[in-house]
């Protein structure tokens, strides 16, 4: 018995013997490339503004602090530098010019040193609160006011010998009882044991000798 089966190919042409010439196969499988094209705006976006590097002038041994700032907006950036000065870093480095011995490059001046240090509001208080208050200079005398000699003389006129006096008005009012009486003793006119200690003695050395 013959069997016949009709056998169906998606187009097949051409000879299924060995020989595969001239053959075409359509695998139906159809490929498509899509190309997009973006087109550039016409003006390029404004660039950020960027803040400036200002590098402070004269190394380690210079006070001049760097500023910048830098604004960018949608159309229009600007940006700026410059140099301010420290007036704290000036303040320790000229007292430690005049106040360092000459050995090491200062005048040896520590009384005029600490003078320079005085004028810091916190370096004030921080001096009267250890019972070593800031020097002041007695013009009819022409002293130079110690201890509690000093304390009177802050007493007489806080606000201009007292340094940083009116934004802790309180604090220097109870302190220095000012507008208060005094009690008097014997020795009222003299100036207690630490005041009469040299400059030496209170200010260049941290030996203290009684007298």
């Amino acid at each position: 018995m013959l069997l016949v089966n009709s056998v169906l190919a998606n187009d097949v042409e051409g000879d299924f013997s060995n020989n595969y010439q001239d053959s075409t196969v359509d695998s139906n499988n159809s490929e498509e490339s899509t190309t997009n094209n973006y087109n550039a705006p016409t003006d390029p976006p404004v660039m950020s503004s960027i803040a400036p590097t200002v590098m402070g002038a004269g190394g380690n041994d210079s006070c001049l602090m760097p500023s910048t700032v830098g604004i960018q907006l949608s159309i229009v950036g600007f940006s700026s530098g410059t140099m301010q000065q420290d007036h704290s870093c000036n303040r320790r480095k000229n007292a430690r010019l005049i106040g360092a011995p000459q050995q090491v490059g200062g005048l040896g001046l520590q009384v005029s040193g600490i003078s320079i240090l005085c004028d810091d509001p916190a370096v004030f208080k921080a001096m009267v609160l250890a019972n070593t208050p800031c020097p002041v200079n007695d013009f009819s005398t022409g002293k130079l006011l110690m201890g509690k000699s000093a304390l009177l003389k802050y007493r007489e006129n806080p606000s201009v010998f007292v340094v940083g006096y009116e934004d802790n008005k309180l604090f220097w009012d109870t302190l220095l009882k000012v507008g208060e009486e005094l009690e008097s003793n014997e020795e009222s006119n003299e100036e207690d044991a630490t005041s009469k200690l040299s400059l030496s003695d209170r200010f260049r050395t941290s030996k203290r000798t009684d007298r």
